[in-house]
């Protein structure tokens, strides 16, 4: 079975090409292209009172590992895969919380639904668009600014050992 590692050495290949300096036109940052809400997530980030979430990084990093700007974000790989632990951590405790683990095992669509294809389902649209998805039997399937669907990070994504995060 593929590892955590492959699993985020293979997120960060389709997310970035597995680039840490790289933004999209989007304001996603780094090799897992993390915007705002999943730096808050993970700790390095808060947003200023009131403000939408849409990646224009007017608000303040925490320092943690360092980081104190989007640039140094960027920079910095070790941060870039501490925060992306801890915020696939906080996903599956998304997941956990809508019901979408309870799914796994399940087949939709003609394939297996697991706890790693549903993690990153969640990294391109979140838990909502996952629970939608598995409550409606794979007939509501929304996708990114980009196109990529849920769908098809689920299937891509299914099948690897993620118990180092779901802690089963």
């Amino acid at each position: 079975m593929k590892t955590l590692n492959d699993f985020l050495t293979d997120l960060g290949a389709r997310e970035s090409g597995g680039k840490y300096n790289i933004m999209n036109k989007y304001g996603y940052a780094g090799k897992y292209q993390m915007g705002e809400m999943a730096l808050v997530d993970a700790g390095y980030y808060k947003k200023g009172a009131n403000r939408p979430y849409n990646n224009d990084w007017s608000g303040n990093f925490t320092g943690k590992d360092g980081v104190n700007s989007i640039q140094d974000f960027l920079n910095n790989p070790k941060a870039q895969e501490n925060a992306q632990i801890i915020f696939k951590k906080k996903q599956w405790g998304y997941l956990r919380a809508v019901g979408a683990d309870k799914y796994a095992g399940k087949i939709i669509n003609g394939y297996t639904i697991t706890p790693s294809g549903l993690l990153a389902g969640a990294h391109l649209k979140g838990a909502g668009s996952v629970i939608k998805y598995l409550k409606s039997n794979g007939q509501i399937i929304e996708i990114d600014g980009f196109g990529t669907s849920v769908e098809t990070y689920m299937k891509k994504f299914a099948g690897y050992d993620v118990t180092q995060i779901t802690g089963t």
